[in-house]
């Protein structure tokens, strides 16, 4: 089982979880609660620079800062409405899959359908569900999505490390 969905499982045993989501409807409200305190208070993001072969995000925020962080694709998002999942796209290198390939085993484990395949159209409030639930599942601190390469856009979970995770709480 991948890594990701291992500590996701044993994250929600810690905070006293006897039952994982069974349903799409299930874990999308999950997601969403998990995603939008996170999410609430974060400045605004205005662009990114997302280097795939490390893994790694600036973030470029509109009060003019910015904030390195780490990275997992969640998936593509072409200009005709497609969307492919990071685990199904032969261009997203195999580490940065890593969340994206914990949602679909979730999805197989649990039998949920809408998980499973590779991607196809997709209209904007199903690609914030899967953005909501990716970051759920892999405890990401937010998500975004923006225009990478030459004809759609890339949506990517971001992860600060635990020091500027303390720093932001002083």
């Amino acid at each position: 089982m991948n890594g990701v969905l291992l500590e996701f499982a044993g994250r929600m045993a810690d905070q006293g979880a006897t039952m994982l989501p069974e349903s799409y409807a299930q874990l999308v409200a999950n997601a969403q609660l998990f995603l939008g305190p996170r999410m609430s208070g974060a400045c605004k993001v205005l662009d990114f620079r997302l280097n795939l072969r490390k893994g790694r995000v600036v973030l470029a925020y509109e009060d003019g800062g910015e904030a390195a962080a780490d990275a997992q694709v969640i998936g593509t998002y072409a200009n005709d409405g497609s969307f492919m999942w990071g685990w199904g796209h032969p261009e997203v290198p195999e580490p940065m899959q890593a969340a994206a390939w914990a949602v679909q085993q979730f999805g197989d484990r649990q039998e949920i359908d809408a998980l499973l395949t590779r991607g196809g159209p997709t209209d904007a409030a199903r690609l914030a569900e899967y953005q909501a639930i990716c970051a759920y599942i892999s405890d990401a601190d937010g998500v975004f999505i923006g225009d990478h390469g030459g004809g759609g856009q890339i949506a990517f979970c971001y992860y600060f490390g635990d020091q500027i995770k303390k720093a932001m709480q002083v």
